[in-house]
């Protein structure tokens, strides 16, 4: 670390400290004295940014994330998504890989005390009730794929109905918790929406317990597992919705989307809908936040399970439902 770096750090130690006090103003001036002793620090244009848009100096704020994504273009601490919710760039089709990545690697050794504790995270317990009544009737093996597997929540919930299970996450400190609890067959570091050959396929199940937030467009990651799935295996999935076709940002950085929408993307993948309800995933600053937890049929083939047709019913009557 340079003595300028040093020096740096030290000031925008100080502006974060102003910053958690609600002094804004204050700690703006600590934070361009952090850039003075080292104008080419990315993480503290970007503190700078956020102290802006905090103090609603929005101008400033867009041109301090800019000389931010100059800095890193990879973008690791989403400059981007930050842009994007102020109106100075336009939206992009899913949240920079390598800011999720950054992410839930720093989110990673609380997550589960956030999630639980603070949240009340009830994400894969509303998926395991969709699809709970489909499980005694799938073939086995029932082979199981957990999309974006985090921390290893959804195989907790699984353990004792599916014979096997396999994880992917972007995030290698995610995949290292996960690991650690000894649910899943097989874990994989990478992109849900091009899932590397390690990872298995002719799964039965493929589940996405909030995942599919951090995509705008469904498509790629759909089409990814429809690839792995068995014809007639079951996908479900949580999503919040939104009223912008097909999709927006919302104030949490996640993703939401259009009903219409969804459903043409569950078409165009080769998926046929066979169940839609409502359900509260989890609470934020004390408020429900409710999402559509949907269940679809990789539609290749009818597949008989043990005597049962699955059948893809009718959305209008689909929809509406309520998971408790």
């Amino acid at each position: 670390m340079s003595k300028d770096r040093m020096s740096a750090s030290r000031r925008l130690d100080v502006a974060l400290a102003l910053v958690s006090q609600g002094d804004y103003i204050a700690a703006i001036d600590v934070a361009r004295a952090a850039l003075a002793a080292d104008s080419e620090w990315d993480e503290a244009h970007f503190s700078l940014g956020d102290m802006y848009e905090r103090a609603g100096e929005h101008e400033n704020a867009i041109e301090a994330f800019r000389q931010y994504l100059m800095l890193d273009p990879a973008d690791r601490m989403g400059a981007e998504v930050r842009l994007t919710l102020l109106g100075a760039t336009a939206l992009r089709d899913r949240l920079p890989p390598d800011y999720v990545r950054a992410l839930f690697d720093d989110y990673a050794p609380r997550f589960e005390i956030s999630l639980r504790d603070r949240l009340a995270y009830r994400g894969p317990e509303l998926l395991f009730e969709a699809i709970r009544a489909h499980l005694p009737n799938m073939p086995r093996p029932l082979e199981a794929l957990d999309l974006g597997c985090g921390t290893g929540l959804v195989a907790e919930v699984l353990a004792g109905y599916v014979d096997a299970i396999d994880g992917i996450d972007l995030s290698p400190r995610m995949i290292n918790r996960a690991r650690a609890k000894g649910l899943y067959r097989t874990l994989i570091a990478g992109d849900i929406t091009d899932i590397p050959s390690e990872i298995g396929s002719d799964y039965s199940l493929v589940i996405a317990a909030d995942v599919l937030n951090y995509l705008g467009d469904l498509a790629p990651a759909l089409r990814a597992a429809h690839a792995r799935m068995k014809p007639g295996g079951l996908i479900v999935f949580s999503l919040e919705e939104g009223d912008v076709f097909p999709f927006d940002l919302g104030p949490g950085q996640r993703f939401r989307h259009h009903g219409r929408a969804i459903g043409e993307w569950l078409t165009e993948c080769g998926f046929d809908l066979v169940s839609d309800a409502m359900g509260v995933l989890r609470q934020e600053k004390g408020n429900p936040v409710e999402g559509r937890i949907l269940v679809a049929r990789a539609s290749d083939a009818f597949v008989h399970m043990a005597g049962d047709l699955i059948m893809p019913v009718d959305p209008d009557q689909a929809a509406g439902q309520t998971l408790h």
